[in-house]
């Protein structure tokens, strides 16, 4: 599936409204978006990434034929952790399970490692998402390990992988 990775843009609201109509979203997503979305949660989470400096953090709308489906960022550390970026990622409901998923995290790595001081990309999806932790296994990342209790959610302790990608370093 063809794609662009592009800044957020303000005319991007009405796709961010349709990507996000899914109840379910925010099942796997560390954050908790509304359902239904709300218009201004919308508004502030477009933003935010757009007028985002990009020095420690990379933010970018998921583009398939002109409409924004989803997003992909990756958060810079500080301090000892200033070599390591996070990536998180969230898909429109069609768009899933076709492989994007895969293909985005590649692209954005690759752009991460060529154009920022990062040695490491790391994600944290919780052990349930069997179908993140695939795509981030075939995107070249390796499962580091399991945090227990790590996560407390709408009133439940959730454990997460720890999946990693280091510059330079191929499976």
């Amino acid at each position: 599936m063809e794609f662009k990775l592009e800044k957020w843009q303000a005319n991007y609201i009405d796709d961010f409204m349709a990507a996000t109509d899914d109840p379910n979203l925010s099942d796997n997503l560390c954050e908790t978006m509304p359902y239904p979305m709300d218009v201004a949660y919308a508004h502030e989470y477009i933003r935010e990434r757009m007028f985002n400096s990009e020095e420690r953090q990379i933010c970018r709308a998921i583009i398939v034929d002109g409409h924004a489906v989803g997003n992909v960022e990756v958060m810079f550390g500080e301090g000892i952790y200033s070599k390591t970026g996070e990536l998180s990622i969230w898909l429109a409901k069609p768009y899933r399970l076709k492989g994007l998923g895969t293909e985005v995290i590649r692209t954005i790595s690759a752009l991460v490692f060529d154009e920022y001081d990062i040695l490491r990309i790391e994600s944290h999806p919780y052990v349930s998402h069997l179908i993140a932790s695939a795509a981030l296994k075939k995107a070249g990342f390796f499962l580091e390990g399991t945090i227990h209790s790590a996560i407390f959610k709408d009133g439940k302790s959730y454990d997460y992988d720890v999946y990693a990608r280091i510059k330079g370093k191929e499976l």
